[in-house]
């Protein structure tokens, strides 16, 4: 068996090791979670909502210690890594609101029954979920598939490999409730034991948030599975996967926030380490110059360093000096092709941790690799457009389908970019803000339409049942 290592990106220091589990043993928890989901699905929405509120609890009362593992584990400040935590909390009860206010009772549409028909589809828990989820955000993206998977019913199979504290830190919150053990249980497996568990295993659903390429290699292990002797061969897969989220300043945009949002908020937030993250903006002319000030000053006000310090605003890239000189390249094809570098475009020493610099480039052009491939990191490059028209024709030129975000003051404009853009969400003077009360949902390569979150994605976890009754001779 292959070993899973994880090492703080700031010290270098390894923090975790343990050797994959095997599948046979993994099978056994999944065959456990089969039988706890047996005895989960039969207690009403309402109350697995009530039993989740409560297992929360155990987040609140080891908040300091989960933050930590996260910051060690993955390199997001402590601060940021306390405010995930708060939100995940904020989002977990907002998606237990829903399953008790009905999110998961039978759709019936009355105004088609007649004498001789009456019909409703009901929402069936599916049985076992296998929940693959990343680092980079280790609470929001377990708890958007996690919760949803529980309250509608059935048992989740969670691999956090790459922040594993937060994979224990569920198991140890939702494993056993209402009595029930096996609920949620986390395995640590590598590549190979992660395919044959979606190959071969007793899972009736999949999830994966990840990269592209790791959404390729997750549907492949799908595809597989349809020729295999298993329950479920056909099993629904949940695909959320990168992004190169654009943004588009119009005419009549709020400058000041509209800078905030798309630089602090949209760009470098967690180090701009986020498939939503705002990774291109286009910029009216008449704003052009003033957005690159701002845009400046706020990338030049952030701090570098020791993410357990409280003064530290941006921690190190996850993937080390690789990714940095990933974003190096970016940035130096672009200025070899004539963009204009702002600042940043250099590195920084803190630890034993080399930090990219924030980067802003202007006058970049649709050629270039900082606006056709995903930077994963605090690279902005800014594009001037001369109206509605050439923006939205920028902000479709991407293989991407995620996030558009629109800076406006008019709602007309709002509504017709609306309409003109092709991603799974689209935001009005606000970017990279995910709302439990909205579904997720990523296009093209972003994803496969998949729902998580809203009182719709609570559904997209469950079996759809057609209940079709003749009820004249019924009493």
């Amino acid at each position: 068996m292959s070993q899973i290592e994880v090492v703080n990106p700031f010290t270098g220091e390894p923090v975790f090791s343990q050797s994959s589990e095997s599948f046979a043993a993994v099978s056994k928890r999944i065959d456990a979670g089969q039988r706890a989901a047996l005895a989960w699905r039969s207690l009403t929405p309402e109350t697995r909502a009530r039993h989740l509120l409560g297992a929360l609890d155990y987040f609140r009362h080891n908040r300091d210690d989960i933050a930590a593992g996260i910051t060690r584990e993955m390199g997001k400040p402590l601060a940021a890594a306390k405010e995930e935590l708060d939100f995940m909390l904020e989002r977990a009860e907002y998606l237990c609101r829903f399953a008790s206010d009905g999110a998961l009772d039978p759709a019936h549409h009355a105004q088609y029954d007649d004498e001789t028909f009456e019909g409703r589809i009901e929402c069936q828990a599916k049985g076992v979920v296998y929940i693959i989820t990343p680092w980079n955000y280790p609470l929001f993206c377990a708890i958007n598939g996690s919760v949803c998977a529980l309250l509608s019913g059935s048992a989740v199979v969670l691999k956090h490999s790459t922040t594993p504290s937060v994979g224990a830190h569920f198991e140890k919150a939702f494993g056993t409730m209402a009595g029930i053990d096996g609920l949620l249980t986390h395995v640590l497996v590598d590549f190979d034991v992660s395919a044959r568990i979606i190959e071969e295993a007793d899972i009736n659903h999949l999830v994966f948030t990840g990269s592209v390429q790791g959404g390729r290699v997750v549907q492949q292990s799908a595809a597989k599975r349809a020729f295999n002797e298993v329950p479920d061969p056909f099993i629904q897969c949940s695909l959320e996967l990168g992004g190169s989220d654009a943004a588009y300043i119009a005419e009549d945009a709020d400058i000041e926030q509209a800078a905030f949002w798309t630089v602090k908020i949209g760009r470098l937030h967690n180090s701009g380490q986020s498939c939503c993250a705002v990774k291109r903006v286009y910029v009216h002319a008449s704003l052009y110059d003033d957005y690159l000030a701002r845009a400046q000053a706020i990338m030049e006000a952030e701090v570098s360093g020791d993410p357990m310090a409280s003064e530290t605003t941006l921690g190190p890239l996850h993937g080390g000096e690789k990714a940095v000189s990933g974003l190096l390249e970016m940035v130096r094809q672009a200025e070899r092709l004539g963009a204009r570098l702002c600042t940043g475009g250099d590195t920084e020493s803190h630890g034993n941790a080399e930090f990219l610099r924030p980067t802003l480039l202007a006058d970049v052009r649709p050629e270039m690799r900082v606006l056709q491939e995903e930077t994963f990191g605090p690279v902005l490059p800014v594009m001037k457009v001369a109206d509605d028209d050439e923006a939205i024709a920028q902000v479709g030129n991407s293989r991407y389908g995620l996030t558009a975000s629109i800076f406006t003051r008019s709602r007309q404009r709002a509504e017709h970019f609306i309409r003109a853009v092709d991603t799974g969400t689209v935001y009005v003077n606000r970017c990279n803000f995910v709302d439990a009360r909205l579904g997720w949902i990523g296009r093209h390569a972003s994803g496969n339409g998949s729902l998580a979150l809203a009182p719709e994605g609570l559904q997209a976890f469950s079996w759809r049942k057609s209940v079709n009754i003749d009820p004249s001779d019924l009493k």
